[in-house]
């Protein structure tokens, strides 16, 4: 879930809904040279590489150690990813001598990996142990990044044409030569989506940057960004950022990137910076709703209320039903003094969330301006029900206005 906020910081970076690379049918000769010919081109300089000479699964699985062991403090040992991949690749090697038919190579691959070797889907996409290579391995679990990623380091071995897929918060597999195009949905254990079903499921429009087959250079950008997300989840901001720079070396085209910048630039107090990387998120992805509702939230901590409003009634038009954007429309419309209207966006707020605290806070904050007391009184009390603590001065005020208790003496 993507970090957004407004009065309250409610900042969450993009995960790593990965797109994943293009393993193509390099032949293991060609990735074995580049290997050892760029072993030292990591990461940042792998931009400079042309995208075919890039050996996806070495590179993967050296940013996995390297970011299991500073998240963790435990080492990894990069080569038993290698060996355990190897293993898989021979298990799976024999059931691919006739590669005629692709859907019969798709199959096998899935009954292996699935059913016989029982990798399983977790959607957590917070959980580093779902994506860090050597976890999933070892857990037999991993969220789309971590299985894409492992379904893309097999096709890699076994010379197989896979690309990575990314749509929001989401990537999959995609087989693609000459004569077939076939899109392998991590989650369903490796069925077949067509590209409308992704289209309505993640309401793709216009001609952004998704369901397009990703090279290399791409698919380690995506990685790189979810490892960037995790470590500012942690609170490492300027690690996070260095991470999502050298992501944006090698796709300078992904929008989640310039957001997940946005977010921690925004958790440092830079909001300058916040607001130019959103800004240029929403250059590359029109349609992202969070970047569109963070904008809005910085330009409100600038005091640029009227522009807040405007970019955050943009971001409801995208998802209207979110109670976090209609949240953040509601404050800055009380901050630029329309309280009515915000008053009827925080109950809007409640009938989506009834137990929405910032919302019961906002329209106590409110109602108090108005100096409509009782009204104050009743959203006050559902709010402090939920554990919320208000300023002893206005709670002192609304005492005062409490209709008194039918026990009270005369």
């Amino acid at each position: 879930m993507p970090r957004r906020f407004l009065f309250v910081l409610l900042l969450v970076p993009l995960l790593g809904v990965l797109g994943s690379p293009s393993t193509g049918c390099a032949d293991s000769g060609a990735e074995q040279l580049g290997a050892e010919r760029h072993a030292a081109a990591f990461p940042a300089d792998l931009a400079l590489l042309p995208d075919g000479e890039i050996p996806l699964g070495k590179t993967l699985g050296r940013i996995s150690s390297r970011a299991g062991e500073n998240l963790t403090g435990v080492p990894v040992d990069p080569a038993a990813v290698e060996k355990e991949i190897d293993r898989l690749a021979e298990r799976i090697r024999p059931a691919l001598l006739d590669r005629s038919n692709p859907r019969a190579v798709i199959s096998s691959l899935n009954r292996i990996l699935f059913v016989e070797e029982r990798f399983t889907y977790d959607c957590v996409a917070e959980n580093p142990d779902n994506y860090l290579l050597d976890r999933v391995i070892a857990r037999k679990r991993g969220n789309c990044l971590g299985l894409t990623a492992l379904y893309l380091m097999l096709g890699e071995r076994l010379s197989l044409p896979l690309r990575g897929v990314y749509v929001p918060s989401h990537c999959f597999v995609r087989y693609e030569d000459a004569s077939e195009r076939i899109n392998i949905e991590m989650g369903e254990k490796g069925a077949e989506w067509e590209d409308a079903r992704y289209v309505r499921k993640f309401r793709l429009t216009g001609e952004w940057p998704y369901l397009r087959s990703l090279g290399r250079k791409e698919m380690i950008a995506v990685y790189l960004k979810s490892v960037g997300a995790t470590y500012s989840r942690k609170k490492r901001d300027d690690e996070a950022l260095r991470l999502y720079r050298e992501a944006a070396l090698l796709y300078p085209a992904l929008p989640d990137i310039y957001f997940n910048i946005g977010v921690s630039y925004h958790k440092k107090g830079s909001v300058d910076e916040a607001v130019a990387q959103y800004r240029r998120a929403l250059e590359l992805d029109p349609g992202l709703a969070v970047a569109r509702d963070n904008l809005g939230v910085a330009l409100a901590k600038q005091g640029r209320y009227t522009e807040a409003v405007a970019e955050a009634r943009k971001a409801i038009a995208l998802s209207p039903r979110d109670p976090v954007t209609r949240g953040n429309l509601a404050a800055s419309l009380c901050a630029l003094g329309m309280l009515e209207d915000g008053v009827r966006e925080y109950r809007k707020v409640l009938e989506i969330d009834p137990d929405n605290a910032m919302a019961l806070v906002g329209l106590t904050n409110a109602h108090y301006a108005r100096g409509e007391f009782h009204e104050a009184i009743a959203y006050c009390d559902k709010a402090l029900e939920r554990g919320w603590r208000f300023d002893p001065a206005l709670l002192g005020t609304l005492e005062k206005y409490r209709d008194p208790s039918p026990d009270a003496a005369p």
